[in-house]
Order: C-alpha cells, then structure tokens, then sequence
C-alpha cells in the first residue's frame, strides 16, 4: 500500500487536540498534515450541523481515508468510522488489521471487534458509550459496502436513535483539490503517462495483448504507482476493443488492428489517467477522420473548463463536434468524470461530479477531472484520446499531456 520513497516530510511530529477536542497521533506513514485533516474534518462538521446531524457513521472507503488516513484493501471485511460532532473520532478497522491502523492512522482511538463478533453491535456500544445512542445520527446510503443486512441490524439495535442519510457530505470536500493532493495528481500523471508509451511502443504484429499489458504494468509499477482503483484496460481487434471495461486476453496483433490503452497512475491512493490508440498498417479514412473528430472534441472541452463555467457548457462542446461529424458515432454519455482517491472497485469520483448534459453545476479552481472523448466504431474498433486535466484560474491544465494525442501509427 506505500509506495517507495512516498512518506514525507510534513508538520506532523506532535499530536494535538483541536478547539473540539480531536486528538490525532502522528502514524509510520502519513501523507497529509495534521492541519489538512483537521481542515477537512471542520468542513465536514460545519456541513453535519447544517443537516442537524450529532454523528456520522461512514463506510465509504475513500471518505475514512480522506479523514483520517487509514487505508486498506481488506474493507470486504466492515469498517467503519464514527465522526461526532465534537470530541474524538473512533475507526473501527478489519478485526486482523491492527498494523495497518498504526502505520496509517491519524485517529487515535480505535476499537477492534474479533471476526466472531457482530461489528454492527460493537458501533452501538461506542456509540452509547459517546452519549448517541439517542442521536441525529447520519449513514451513507450510497456506499457500496453499508450492506442492507448491516444497515438493518443498526436500526434494530439502535431503538432510539434517529439514522438519517448522509450521502454527499465528505464527498462534497473532495471535489476540490488541495496543493497536497494535485501534487500526488501530478506524480500519478506522469505514472500513467509511461505506461502508455511502454504500451505504445510495444505494439507490433505478433505480439500479444499479454505482451503490451506486461509492458505497461511494468513502467506503471517502476515510475511509482501503487495498485490501481481498476486495472489498465487494454485491448485490440475491432472485436475486443468494442467491448467497454474488458481488458488483456492472449489475443495476437494483427495487420490493420486498432489497439486502445487506457491506463491509470496511482500514488497515495491518488489517480490520473489517460487514454491513447494505435494502428497497425495504412490507417483508413474514416480512422483519421475519427482522430481528428476526438482530439477537436477533447480540445473543445478543455477550453470551457474553467472556473465559473457549468459541466454542461462543456459537455455540449464536445458532444455538438463528435455529432455533427460524418462518423458512425453519437455522444450519448458523459465526457468526463471527477478523479481523485479511490479503491477498487473504482478509480472515478463520478458519483460527486461527472460533465454531463444534466450537470449544471459551474467549475471551481482546484477540480480534477479525467476527459474522454474517444468512440467506438463499427468495423474499426475503439480509438481516442482522453487526458486527466486540473481546473486553474485560467482555464485547465492537462497533467497528462507527455504523450501526444495523436493516433499513433505502426
């Protein structure tokens, strides 16, 4: 889960507690000052005492890593993180991962409950235990691993208790962006980026798509990267790469193959990502043409990203160019989606800000977003290009922009 040489040097070598009383011990391995966990856990107050909320119990694994740190892929297993109002917040870690609580955890205080016992139980203690068993107390209803059974059994035991749905309020201090946090961005552009170009120059007739996938995974994983919210997605053939979200087979590259990589750059949970295309032989008319109607796109995009300007400005953008051309193709879905922290199953912050016809929110300084305008077309395949870009004063900047988005040509 640490990626060498990533620990650092930050203002953190003494605990303190806040004016409400949250302590924070300083963990092997920490990636965010003090001061910013503490910024962000006062921003995501202010927002429950707007909701008249006592508590949060969260389960989303991307917000308790926001808040406090703590990280793991174990989270099949419940873990959960109770956030009162005021005073101290209390992580409830996998029951065997008691290690990754002190190399990774700002929270001092944490409660282990064997695998034998009912964690659902053990919450209600704690929070009994704080004075809100009676509480406005608010769940996600929107985390994919708040299972209906665990959500069940808390309302049963939790007679008196008010359970409210909390859905939004950590995610909405994520959508931007701090210096910390664009850095790590920054580093993870330049992952993904070298992936792509292993990738890239990898292909050739014979080779397979096995061949490409060790490539990249090889530069991603050299240049730095931790492992990724989903894998790299590369595929060939107009068949095969037709097929959104399918990846690496042991197919073999043939003679006029397109071949799409899609590939992430990982570091301290932090993505960016990027998509390129290639083609082996002559590339057909309506392939160029395809190209030149994705990187219009994509560039039409980023120039109504910028800050006051709404999503769907720049979702129409991009959506009138790829309909209006001569190609077998209709923009029928987002362009973009918000990237930052993630785990698997995932490495999008789609669910708190996509560009989208029906997104009217405006752009803030500070917002990242991956942008795709690549297609898929009938007889060819999928073919495009996609950046991760970072939203600034004057406009976006593209992170990912060390490898041409030109069709690249074999």
């Amino acid at each position: 889960m640490l990626s060498p040489n990533r620990n650092i040097d930050i203002d953190c070598h003494n605990p303190r507690i806040s004016k409400q009383g949250h302590r924070m011990r300083t963990p092997q391995h920490q990636f965010f000052s003090h001061q910013e966990f503490q910024s962000r856990l006062d921003e995501v107050r202010a927002r429950m005492d707007e909701r008249g909320l006592d508590a949060l119990l969260l389960t989303t694994p991307e917000n308790i890593y926001y808040l406090t740190g703590y990280q793991t892929p174990g989270y099949y297993f419940f873990i959960g993180l109770i956030v009162p109002l005021t005073g101290d917040l209390v992580l409830v870690p996998p029951p065997h991962e008691e290690s990754l609580v002190t190399s990774y955890s700002v929270v001092d205080d944490y409660r282990l409950f064997r695998d034998t016992e009912d964690p659902i139980i053990g919450i209600a203690g704690v929070l009994d235990e704080l004075g809100l068993a009676r509480a406005d107390i608010g769940v996600e209803h929107e985390s994919w691993f708040l299972k209906i059974r665990d959500y069940m059994r808390l309302r049963m035991v939790l007679t008196d208790a008010r359970l409210h749905d909390a859905s939004g309020i950590v995610e909405s201090g994520r959508l931007v962006k701090s210096e910390r946090e664009i850095g790590y961005m920054r580093d993870a552009a330049k992952i993904a980026t070298a992936g792509v170009r292993a990738g890239l120059e990898a292909v050739s007739v014979g080779a397979t798509e096995q061949d490409l996938a060790a490539e990249v995974v090889n530069a991603q994983i050299r240049a730095g990267s931790e492992y990724s919210g989903l894998p790299p997605f590369i595929t060939s053939g107009e068949q095969h790469s037709m097929q959104v979200h399918s990846t690496w087979s042991d197919r073999m590259i043939e003679n006029d193959d397109v071949v799409f990589f899609e590939v992430p750059g990982v570091v301290n949970r932090y993505h960016s990502a990027l998509t390129r295309a290639a083609f082996v032989g002559e590339p057909p008319e309506l392939l160029l043409k395809g190209s030149e109607v994705n990187r219009d796109a994509l560039r039409l995009a980023k120039e109504r990203i910028k800050p006051g300007m709404l999503a769907s400005e720049a979702f129409e953008a991009a959506r009138q160019r790829i309909d209006d051309a001569d190609v077998p193709y209709v923009q029928g879905r987002r362009i973009a989606y918000g990237i930052g922290t993630a785990f698997p199953p995932g490495w999008d912050e789609g669910n708190i800000f996509s560009i989208n016809a029906n997104e009217h929110r405006p752009f803030h300084i500070g917002m990242v977003f991956h942008v795709i305008t690549t297609m898929r077309l009938p007889g060819l395949g999928a073919i495009g290009c996609s950046d991760t870009i970072l939203v600034t004063e004057d406009g976006c900047e593209t992170l990912t922009d060390d490898v041409p988005n030109e069709l690249y040509i074999v």
